[in-house]
């Protein structure tokens, strides 16, 4: 099996006695057993019981990990997709000052920024023509302000820092 879970498709079984150890031995997560995870940190984070998702020492450089939810999550000594990937992940709402990084790196990586500018003044979203977005968060039009944008790797230290996810690498 692969290491990149579609994670946009709930799995087809539920087996709770993953979540105790939380990893496979040797850190290399399969497909199946990463979606089971995340998907119980999922209901962890919105309080429905699951489990926190501990992914210590788990190879996760080829992961795909669009739209998970990983806040609180433990990645002790594990190996993370590059941030640009992680950016990907749903960090829903965050503070009002991530917030307007967030947009700043968004609206650098939209082929038309000034866009953003007008949706913040009343207008229509940026992204309704089909433009991907290079992060996935609450937006906040009273957050937008033009500026520099920060580099991917600082966003996640950033989401990392406010999500409360342990890390101990290098990113």
């Amino acid at each position: 099996m692969g290491l990149l879970p579609n994670l946009r498709e709930e799995p087809k079984t539920s087996n709770g006695s993953i979540f105790s150890q939380g990893r496979v031995q040797g850190g290399e997560m399969i497909e199946k057993e990463l979606t089971k995870i995340l998907n119980a940190h999922k209901k962890w984070v919105q309080g429905e019981g699951g489990g926190r998702a501990n992914l210590r020492e788990a190879n996760l450089g080829e992961a795909d990990l669009w739209g998970a939810n990983l806040g609180g999550a433990d990645f002790t000594n594990t190996i993370l997709p590059p941030p640009t990937l992680l950016l990907l992940c749903n960090w829903g709402r965050v503070s009002d000052e991530l917030t307007t990084e967030l947009m700043r790196y968004d609206a650098t990586n939209h082929p038309h920024p000034h866009k953003f500018q007008e949706w913040a003044d009343g207008g229509g979203c940026p992204y309704n023509r089909g433009f991907p977005r290079v992060a996935h968060f609450q937006e906040c039009r009273e957050c937008w302000k033009s500026g520099k944008a920060k580099s991917a790797r600082e966003l996640v230290l950033m989401l990392f820092k406010e999500r409360d996810i342990k890390y101990n690498l290098n990113l």
